[in-house]
C-alpha cells in the first residue's frame, strides 16, 4: 500500500476523539498507533494496523469490515435482486428494501445488509427518517457512499481480521 502516514500524537489523539464519537469505536485508545491513507477522495484511517473508518467531505464513515461499528448502526436489508447492483455502487432504491431496523434521521449512516446472508454489502446515507423509508415505494431512498469492491474495500480487504 503506498502513502500511508503515521500521524504523531498530538495528531492521532483529536482524531481518536472524534472517532470515539462513532458508536462502535468509542474504546479507541489515545496510546493507539494511527495510520491514514488516502484512497481518490477519501482518507482511510487504521488504528493498531486495523481499518476502522474512513473520512469523506469532513465525516467519519465506518469501514464495512469494522464489524463492531456495523453493529450499533441502524440497518436496512435489501432482495436479493439488488445485490449486484448495489455492490457494484447503485444507490439504493425503494423497491430492493426488504425490512428498516433501528431508528434513524434523515442524512444519516446506515448499514445495507442482504436478505438470504444478512451480510453487509454498503454503508450510505438515507435520505429520508425510518419512518419514511419504510413507507416508501419508489425512488433512490439511499445514497450509496461505501459498497463491497469498491476501491476503500480494495484498500482495506487485506488488513482486515477476518
Amino acid at each position: 500500500m503506498t502513502g500511508r502516514t503515521i500521524l504523531k500524537d498530538r495528531d492521532a489523539k483529536p482524531l481518536i476523539e472524534e472517532l470515539n464519537k462513532i458508536p462502535g469505536l468509542e474504546k479507541l485508545s489515545h496510546k493507539s498507533r494511527v495510520e491514514t491513507e488516502a484512497v481518490k477522495n477519501s482518507e482511510i484511517i487504521m488504528v493498531d494496523g486495523q481499518p476502522v473508518a474512513f473520512k469523506r467531505d469532513g465525516r467519519f464513515v465506518p469501514v464495512l469490515t469494522n464489524t463492531s461499528a456495523l453493529e450499533k448502526m441502524p440497518t436496512v436489508t435489501v432482495d436479493m435482486g439488488a445485490v449486484p447492483h448495489v455492490v457494484g455502487g447503485a444507490d439504493i432504491m425503494a423497491p430492493g428494501v426488504r425490512k428498516v431496523e433501528g431508528n434513524f434521521g434523515e442524512k444519516q449512516l446506515v448499514v445495507v445488509v442482504d436478505e438470504k446472508h444478512g451480510k453487509s454489502l454498503a454503508i450510505g446515507y438515507s435520505l429520508y427518517d425510518s419512518e419514511k423509508l419504510s413507507n416508501t415505494k419508489k425512488g433512490k431512498v439511499i445514497t450509496n457512499i461505501h459498497y463491497v469492491g469498491d476501491l476503500i474495500w480494495e484498500a482495506i480487504k487485506p488488513l482486515a481480521q477476518r
